[in-house]
This record gives C-alpha cells, sequence and structure tokens, in this order.
C-alpha cells in the first residue's frame, strides 16, 4: 500500500483494525468459542471492495504487462474487476488461455484461489466502429 502512496499512519490504523478481528459461531442458542480472524476482509465495509482491489491490483498489472492486449482507446481493458468478481476479455481463445494461466500463477503467489465451479466462457460479436470483433469472456 506504501507503493500507492497510502499514508503510514492510515496503513497502521487498518493493520491495528484488521489484527483485532474476532469472530464467534451461533447455531439456535449455542455459542461456539470466539477465535481470531487472520485473513481476509470484513464483510459489508465500505472499505472491503477497495481493500480487495488494491490486493488484487498485482494480478491485474501481471496481465497488463503480459502484453495480451485487449485495449479499447489505448487502454487495457483485458481485465474487469469490482469487488470479487472478475471479467478476463481476450481477442482469441489462446490468449484467454495465457491470461488463465497468468491469473493462476500470479494467484497462488497472492494465495488468491478462484472458484472454478462459478466460472463461465461466453462468447459475444461486437460491431465497433464498423469492424467485427471477436470478443472472449471469461468470468471469474
Amino acid at each position: 500500500m506504501c507503493d500507492i502512496g497510502v499514508p503510514c499512519h492510515v496503513i497502521r490504523l487498518m493493520m491495528n483494525w484488521y489484527t483485532k478481528v474476532v469472530m464467534m459461531v451461533r447455531w439456535d442458542n449455542c455459542y461456539f468459542s470466539p477465535c481470531n480472524v487472520k485473513s481476509g476482509v470484513r464483510q459489508g465495509s465500505v472499505l472491503s471492495p477497495v481493500l480487495f482491489n488494491v490486493y488484487f491490483s498485482v494480478i491485474v498489472d501481471s496481465l497488463e504487462k503480459a502484453a495480451l492486449w485487449c485495449e479499447f482507446y489505448d487502454k487495457y481493458i483485458g481485465c474487469i474487476v469490482y469487488a470479487d468478481d472478475v471479467i478476463l476479455l481476450s481477442s482469441s481463445v489462446v490468449k484467454l488461455q495465457k491470461t488463465l494461466d497468468i491469473c493462476y500463477d500470479t494467484g497462488l503467489e497472492l494465495d488468491v484461489v478462484f472458484n472454478g465451479k462459478k466460472n463461465q466462457l461466453c462468447l459475444r460479436l461486437v460491431k465497433l466502429l464498423m469492424w467485427q470483433l471477436t470478443v472472449y469472456a471469461y468470468y471469474i
């Protein structure tokens, strides 16, 4: 977070806030012993999607550096992320597979696990500026 210009006192505040997260399971009227939460972001917090996007930006940067470009007006749009939803766009199935490989490899380094049961492959023919462009979209 220092790399993107977040002030040190804000980072320390968030670290303090997140290191003290405790959860307890309730089943009917029974409460289980509390335990510390060591990873993840707080459910429902307005800060959680922002923190996830900062964390996930390492994967997006890896994709952008791989130059498997899917671009629009010179802007990389091959990976669209909101909260924990990701859409990968590619101009070919081969490039899409390379994109998935980069996501998988970089995800291993970050302990990001992609849920294979939620994935979908969509093929759309888009008319853009009188050109036909085949776009392969992969929802992670």
